[in-house]
């Protein structure tokens, strides 16, 4: 009988490392992960979103510095830049600000806040 239960045993443990869980939704965005940045602020809003979103042209820069703008005066929440933010460089690591200005231009809007800049 042991004998059965030690040829087993491997095959068994084998397979129960191996098995993991693989159902996951796509493009999930934990909105804690990205308020958690927000208690962390080692870099300055304009740094992370230039840098991170890796801008390129000045009309990109122009619109981040107006984004910055709005959330030093209270118009806009980080915590929501920072949700936005994670979410785009989730979309597109490579290329991340289309998908970050888009949608902060439509979140913004929602809440009555304007861009000057761009698009």
């Amino acid at each position: 009988m042991t004998i059965r239960i030690l040829r087993w045993l491997p095959l068994s443990l084998l397979l129960l490392v191996c098995w993991t869980p693989t159902a996951q939704a796509q493009d999930s965005i934990d909105f804690n992960e990205a308020e958690n940045m927000f208690s962390y602020n080692v870099v300055e809003l304009r740094d992370q979103l230039k840098f991170g979103l890796r801008v390129a042209f000045p009309e990109q820069e122009a619109f981040v510095n107006e984004v910055v703008a709005k959330v030093d005066s209270g118009e806009l929440s980080r915590a929501m830049v920072n949700v936005v933010f994670v979410w785009a460089r989730k979309r597109n690591p490579r290329i991340p600000f289309p998908y970050f200005e888009t949608v902060m231009r439509l979140l913004a809007e929602k809440r009555g806040v304007t861009f000057t800049s761009g698009a």
